[in-house]
């Protein structure tokens, strides 16, 4: 995920969390964890948490600790609803090149379906080989 703060709050980023993320594990690899930046964050997150049920809590792990250290996930996690689309990912890689995934369109683009997300202007940025391989041309 992109977190620009210029665009999104913190606490609307919390909701749209809540909003799309639904606890089902309390251990292991998959668990629900929250990684506050800093102490302001923490403290964002403990009153939008105060709002929940006890059950729908994710960990959350305190900045500045040695569990705070955070790994990005091995490159075939990345924009994983994205990957799942063979002919876009082609074309993708054809006109941006082998790190395609790093590209923010990439990113725009794995969001797509998210109701509360507006595709719009990214798409009309899209190639005619882009447009036909979503299915829009």
């Amino acid at each position: 995920m992109v977190f620009d703060p210029a665009v999104v709050d913190y606490a609307e980023l919390l909701d749209r969390y809540r909003r799309h993320h639904t606890p089902r594990r309390r251990a292991g690899q998959y668990r629900s964890i929250l990684f506050p930046a800093d102490e302001r964050d923490l403290l964002e997150i403990q009153r939008y948490l105060a709002r929940l049920p006890g059950d729908a809590r994710p960990e959350i792990i305190a900045p500045n600790t040695l569990e705070s250290r955070f790994w990005d996930a091995e490159d075939y996690h990345q924009k994983y609803r994205l990957r799942r689309e063979r002919a876009l990912v082609g074309v993708l890689e054809d006109e941006l090149g082998a790190d395609w995934d790093r590209w923010t369109i990439a990113t725009k683009l794995n969001a797509r379906g998210d109701p509360s997300f507006d595709l719009s202007p990214w798409i009309a940025a899209l190639s005619p080989a882009a447009l036909r391989a979503l299915g829009l041309a």
